[in-house]
């Protein structure tokens, strides 16, 4: 199966963010997850996640539902 994308992952990460910030407006969360440091966390599990996918040490489920809600989760504490 091929890899998940940089934007069907940071689309992912979107998705748990916004659920932890129900108050946020569409724009504010858009805004932090474009945030430098967003992305930089984004970017990091991404690029670990890829590793282990290609791998074959994740699935893409793991790869897409937990790699992504970790990373949202993680957001929502930084924000």
């Amino acid at each position: 199966m091929k890899t998940p994308t940089y934007e069907e992952f940071e689309k992912a990460v979107t998705y748990y963010f916004k659920d932890g910030w129900k108050t946020l407006s569409d724009e504010q969360v858009m805004e932090y997850i474009k945030s430098e440091e967003a992305q930089e966390a984004i970017r990091e599990k991404y690029a670990d996640d890829v590793s282990a996918y290609e791998s074959g040490k994740i699935t893409r489920r793991q790869f897409m539902v937990g790699g992504a809600s970790a990373v949202g989760n993680c957001l929502v504490y930084m924000y």
